[in-house]
């Protein structure tokens, strides 16, 4: 089943926009979108001009809608929890974020980042993300404007580093940058997991741009290393953004900070083609923000989420409407065709349990004729056998039992080696025993005879008959013996 999601990056600056469409096989970006912002901070209805103008470019109909707004609106708070349940770090972090932040926790919308890999001791690492209501409402009302009620609502370039995270090695460390046209936000990556995050001023002035950079990225460096008590190592940096397009600041920022940067493209990275039908230039600083957060919802990778609807049950079954009713009706025929193969088994089953009764009917009256009365033939069957056990046991009490095999050793030590004998047949009864074979005279047949004679247990051996054979070589006889 194919899924479509839109991911909606708003910046100060522009929106950027990808549709993704996932299925079994690929996922593939069906449509992307870059749209400029004239004047947000002038006019407050210019991100919603440009919400409308996206619309007509990707209709949203249909799709699974998340978001993400600049990182700037957003508190940072590194917090140790004494809790591990996710529950009760829900519950009390309001508490633990008011004395840390200026405003009041009944105006603020709160969810953390847990920043442990595996859980030991009796507390957790936290961070704790906090925007203000009065910040978020309004993208929530310009989205609800153009008909667009997201999934999720989180941190702009967040997703790209829970995507760089989720790639990394567990001892692989990394700094993402995101620079845009008035707002940069520094992520740093441990191990895979998100350890701070930190959001700055772009600096505006074009010809010496890197060298604030790399100064506010050294600061934030030494100041974690300083309240993580940690040498940390970055691998390299990854650098992206509106920010980046068409500037050489990636190469500035590599020489001042004597490391490897590079400029993500996710695209390319994660070999998700573009469809060639868009025919709008693919730019990764640009769209990479918007396409790692459709990445992160199609992957289910977990990240904190702003705008979490009250009703989400109602919104769950009004967009799955269709879905949900088709589910039903089929699920309905399956337990009709479910019931009418149970009705049929049940009566082919009893059809079966009649004819084996009838059957087992027939062979009781067969073994035991005398019988009249049949009710149970089966526990008749079980009686009647105890009944000849019990009979057999007690006939075989007045004569001793004699083992075949001490029978066929006693044979094997009285006749001597020097008489040529060929035993083809024998035949051991409970009080008999009959043997056939060749031997070379009638002289040996005697002889055989007289040594079984010595044999304890039998009490008279004798010869039933002795003939030469065809050729003349040889004589056939056939010995009784009596126990």
């Amino acid at each position: 089943m194919s899924r479509k999601i839109l991911g909606i990056d708003i910046r100060k600056e522009s929106i950027s926009a990808v549709l993704l469409k996932t299925s079994l096989r690929e996922s593939r970006v069906e449509a992307h979108a870059y749209v400029p912002i004239s004047d947000p901070e002038e006019g407050p209805g210019n991100i919603r001009t440009a919400l409308e103008n996206l619309c007509n470019e990707i209709d949203p109909v249909g799709c699974d809608c998340v978001v993400s707004i600049s990182a700037d609106h957003f508190s940072y708070r590194n917090l140790q929890i004494p809790f591990k349940d996710s529950k009760k770090i829900r519950m009390v972090l309001p508490f633990e974020l008011e004395p840390t932040i200026p405003f009041s926790v009944e105006d603020l919308v709160v969810d953390f980042i847990d920043l442990e890999i595996a859980h030991q001791g009796d507390h957790t690492d936290i961070m704790a993300l906090a925007v203000p209501k009065s910040e978020l409402t309004p993208y929530i009302q310009d989205l609800a404007a153009v008909k667009i009620d997201p999934e999720m609502l989180t941190i702009s370039g967040l997703p790209a580093a829970l995507c760089l995270g989720n790639q990394a090695d567990l001892d692989e460390n990394q700094l993402l940058l995101v620079i845009d046209q008035t707002q940069s936000t520094l992520f740093i990556i441990e191990s895979g997991r998100i350890k701070l995050i930190r959001s700055f001023p772009t600096p505006v002035i074009d010809g010496s741009r890197a060298r604030p950079l790399v100064g506010f990225v050294q600061r934030t460096l030494s100041a974690f290393e300083e309240f993580s008590q940690s040498d940390f190592q970055p691998l390299d940096m990854v650098v992206s953004g509106t920010g980046l397009n068409g500037t050489d600041l990636a190469d500035d920022i590599a020489s001042a900070l004597d490391l490897s940067v590079k400029q993500s493209n996710f695209a390319d990275h994660l070999n998700i083609p573009v469809d060639s039908k868009d025919i709008k230039p693919w730019d990764p600083a640009l769209m990479d923000s918007a396409l790692s957060l459709v990445m992160a919802e199609s992957e289910g990778i977990p990240g904190p989420n702003f705008h979490k609807s009250q009703f989400a049950a109602k919104k769950f079954l009004i967009k799955h409407k269709n879905i949900l009713r088709k589910t039903g009706i089929l699920a309905a025929a399956v337990m009709i065709l479910l019931v009418i193969n149970a009705i049929t088994s049940s009566y082919t089953l009893n059809r079966r349990i009649i004819r084996f009764d009838q059957q087992l009917t027939s062979i009781f009256q067969s073994t035991f004729p005398d019988v009249k009365r049949i009710e149970d033939p089966l526990r008749q069957m079980q009686i009647k056998v105890q009944e000849a056990r019990k009979t057999a046991v007690i006939q075989n009490t007045t004569t001793p039992h004699i083992r075949s095999i001490d029978i066929l050793n006693k044979i094997s030590i009285n006749i001597p080696a020097s008489i040529v004998v060929d035993v083809t047949r024998m035949v051991i009864s409970p009080d008999s025993v009959i043997i056939s074979g060749n031997t070379d005279t009638y002289d040996s047949v005697d002889d055989i005879k007289s040594k079984l004679e010595q044999i304890d247990f039998f009490k008279k051996v004798k010869i039933d008959s002795s003939k030469a054979d065809r050729s003349g070589k040889e004589i056939r006889f056939q010995l009784k013996v009596e126990l």
